[in-house]
């Protein structure tokens, strides 16, 4: 009799000593290793357009015949912007297909090669006017974009000056 107390005495010391220990080992929460990094961004400076020159066709345009102007010639539309150096920026130009002198229009068109870009120092990139186009500011922050174009007058144009408006977006990319 006295060996099956010490017997189940022990089972039951080894069960409580079992369960004891088991919740010094579960109950005890293990010390965390932590590291920690640090949130930050710059915001960009905002982008600044100017118009340096229209687009101009000139005061002597004759009847039925095409006058075109190169985007490198001096009656070449010209915006600049200054932006944040080194970012790249969208262009998007906005033109009409038709310059109007009251209810009389006089037809507008691009080519491939009439738009261009150049930033300090470097020569002019050709790019289709009628595409959006991405080009990287300068390390100045300043970048011209240059637009050439023609006019198609009829032979039987009504005379006069004829006006359209053309607008560029510029938008950085995130790049």
């Amino acid at each position: 009799m006295k060996a099956i107390f010490i017997i189940v005495t022990s089972i039951l010391l080894l069960f409580l000593f079992n369960d004891i220990f088991a919740q010094n080992r579960e109950g005890v929460a293990p010390t965390p290793i932590t590291a920690s990094i640090t949130a930050k961004g710059t915001v960009l400076s905002p982008i600044s357009v100017s118009t340096t020159r229209d687009l101009d066709f000139g005061n002597d345009i004759l009847p039925g015949i095409i006058r075109s102007i190169d985007k490198n010639s001096n009656s070449a539309g010209k915006f600049s912007i200054v932006g944040e150096a080194g970012k790249e920026v969208n262009i998007l130009i906005t033109a009409p297909e038709m310059l109007y002198n009251g209810t009389n229009s006089l037809p507008l068109q691009f080519t491939y090669s009439d738009g261009g870009y150049q930033i300090t120092g470097g020569p002019v990139v050709e790019f289709d006017p009628t595409v959006p186009v991405n080009a990287t500011l300068g390390t100045d922050g300043v970048l011209d974009v240059y637009l050439g174009g023609s006019v198609s007058p009829a032979f039987r144009q009504t005379p006069g000056e004829y006006l359209g408006t053309i607008i560029v977006e510029f938008n950085y990319t995130g790049n």
